[in-house]
C-alpha cells in the first residue's frame, strides 16, 4: 500500500517538484498551498507524514501543528525552513513537530526524514499501544533520562522528592541541554497532580502578538486568523502542571497577564467577556539570569517572585564526570531501537575521548553524538573511530603547565623524531590519545595514523 504524506506549500514550482519526487518514491501525495486548505484536507483525510512550509500566505506550520494538537491528531509533521528560520523551527519541534529540513532541500536528508517520520507513525499505529501528544503527557510515561548517580544529581533529586508533594512554584535553572524539562517531569510525577496532564511550553516559541492566544485560548471571530473557539495552554493543563520553559524569553507585555492569572488563578481567552477559573501548577525553567532581565527591565520583578518559590539547579555534564558511561550507556540502547543497529558495548578507549570532554551541549549533545557514533559503527562496538571530533576542552591546565615541553614536541612545529615525540606525549597524557594529540598540535585521526605508520600500540 502506499505510504501518504501532505505537502503545504505556496510555492507552487516547488510544491509540484516535491510532488512528483514523492510519487516517484511510492507516496500518495496531496498538496495543500495554504493552512486553511490543509486543514480542510486533514478534517477529512488521514496522512503518515505532514511536510509542511514554516512561512504560509494565511498562517504558518507552528500554526497548523497546534491546530493538529487541538484536533488530538499525532500525525508526524516535519517543519521546512529557510536559513534564518531554523531557531523557529527548533521551537516548533519542542511544541511537538517531528523534525525540520532546511531549504534548499536536500534530497538525500530528506528521504531520511521522511522515513523516519513514517516509521514513527508505524510504532503510533500499532495496535493496543496508547498514542501520546507531544506536548501533555500520561502520567506513567517512563522517565525519558536514565537516573545519574554522581552526588551533584543525588541532591538535584533529594529537592525533587521534597517540593514535589507541595504546591510550591518552582524555577529549575541550569544551562542548555542539561534536562531541565525531565526535572520538570519528575516534579510533576512525583506530585499529587500526577493523574492530571502535563503541559510544556517554549516561551521562546511565543510571539507577541500571538501569546496571549496560546496561553489563555481565544474566541472564533477574535482576531483575524481565529477561525475557531482556542483552548490555550493553561486550560490544556487545568489540574495538572504547565511547565514554561526558557520563561526569560516571555514577552514582556504578557508578563503582567500571566502575573494575573497566577494571582487569581483565572484565565480570560482573548475575545470573551468572562473568566474561566484554572486550577494550575506552575514550573519554569530558565538558563538566563533574570535578576539581569529585571535589572535590564526585560522581566518583571513581581513575576519573578511568584514564580520563583523554590528552586532547583540542574548541574552541568562536566560537573557529574561519573554519569557519562551511564547516560551514553543509555542513549546507545535508546539508539538501537531508533536506528534498528546493534551497538553492544563502547570501547575503554572511546569512554575515555567521552569522559575527558567538556560538553558544552551538556545531555543533548552527548545524545546525539552517541546516536551518530550508533549509526557509523561496525562490529557492534562504539570506538573512537566512530565518534565525531570532541575538540579537548580540558587540557588549559596541563598546556600551562607544560611550558616548553609542549612546543618541544609539537609535530607541526618540527616533523622530526616524530615517533619519540608521539610516545613522549601519550606519556604525558597518560595514555589519554584525546590530550596527546592536542598536545602534538593535531588532530586525533592523524594521531591514530601515525601510531599505525610506527607500530606504537593502539
Amino acid at each position: 500500500m502506499n505510504r501518504s504524506i501532505l505537502i503545504v506549500e505556496d510555492d507552487r514550482s516547488f510544491g509540484a517538484m516535491l510532488h512528483k519526487w514523492f510519487e516517484r518514491n511510492g507516496f500518495r501525495v496531496t498538496l495543500a498551498t495554504g493552512m486553511e486548505a490543509a486543514q480542510e484536507v486533514l478534517a477529512r483525510q488521514a496522512f503518515q507524514v505532514v511536510l509542511s512550509d514554516l512561512r504560509l500566505p494565511d498562517g504558518d506550520g507552528i500554526m497548523l501543528l497546534s491546530w493538529l494538537n487541538e484536533k488530538g491528531r499525532r500525525v508526524p509533521v516535519i517543519i521546512m525552513t529557510g536559513y534564518g528560520d531554523v531557531q523557529t523551527a527548533v521551537s516548533a519541534i519542542k511544541l511537538g513537530a517531528f523534525d525540520y529540513l532546511e531549504k534548499p532541500v536536500n534530497p538525500s536528508i530528506l528521504s531520511q526524514k521522511i522515513e523516519a517520520a513514517c516509521s514513527s507513525a508505524r510504532e503510533q499505529d500499532k495496535p493496543g499501544e496508547e498514542r501520546r501528544s507531544q506536548i501533555v503527557v500520561s502520567p506513567v510515561e517512563q522517565e525519558a533520562i536514565v537516573f545519574g548517580q554522581s552526588a551533584p544529581v543525588k541532591e538535584m533529586y533529594e529537592y525533587v522528592a521534597l517540593v514535589a508533594p507541595t504546591q510550591m512554584a518552582v524555577m529549575i535553572t541550569g544551562e542548555s541541554g542539561t534536562g531541565k524539562e525531565h526535572v520538570a517531569r519528575l516534579i510533576h510525577q512525583r506530585s499529587n497532580r500526577a493523574n492530571g496532564p502535563f503541559v510544556a511550553v517554549d516561551c521562546g516559541g511565543l510571539s507577541p502578538e500571538l501569546a496571549p492566544s496560546e496561553l489563555f485560548g481565544h474566541k472564533k471571530g477574535s482576531f483575524t486568523t481565529a477561525l475557531e473557539n482556542k483552548t490555550g495552554f493553561f486550560a490544556e493543563a487545568d489540574g495538572g502542571t504547565l511547565f514554561l520553559d526558557e520563561v526569560g524569553n516571555l514577552p514582556y507585555g504578557v508578563q503582567m497577564q500571566l502575573l494575573r492569572t497566577l494571582q487569581e488563578k483565572k484565565i480570560r481567552p482573548v475575545g470573551a467577556s468572562t473568566d474561566r477559573e484554572v486550577d494550575v501548577r506552575i514550573v519554569t525553567a530558565t538558563n538566563e539570569d533574570l535578576l539581569k532581565a529585571i535589572a535590564e527591565g526585560r522581566f518583571r520583578e513581581d513575576l519573578y517572585h511568584r514564580i520563583n518559590e523554590f528552586t532547583i539547579t540542574v548541574p552541568p555534564l562536566r560537573e557529574r564526570n561519573e554519569d557519562i558511561e551511564l547516560y551514553a550507556l543509555h542513549f546507545m540502547k535508546e539508539a538501537n531501537r531508533e536506528l534498528e543497529k546493534n551497538a553492544e558495548r563502547i570501547t575503554p578507549e572511546a569512554l575515555s575521548l567521552l569522559t575527558e570532554y567538556g560538553w558544552p551541549g551538556n545531555l543533548r549533545e552527548l545524545r546525539n553524538v552517541i546516536r551518530r557514533a550508533v549509526l557509523f559503527c561496525r562490529d557492534s562496538e562504539i570506538t573512537p573511530a566512530t565518534l565525531p571530533y570532541l575538540p579537548e576542552k580540558r587540557l588549559i591546565e596541563r598546556e600551562e603547565t607544560a611550558g616548553p615541553q609542549l612546543r618541544e614536541i609539537s609535530l607541526s612545529r618540527d616533523p622530526g623524531n616524530e615517533k619519540e615525540k608521539i610516545s613522549r606525549a601519550l606519556e604525558m597524557a597518560g595514555g589519554n590519545k584525546t590530550k596527546a594529540a592536542r598536545l602534538l598540535n593535531v588532530d586525533r585521526k592523524t594521531l591514530y595514523n601515525k601510531m599505525h605508520q610506527y607500530g606504537i600500540d593502539l
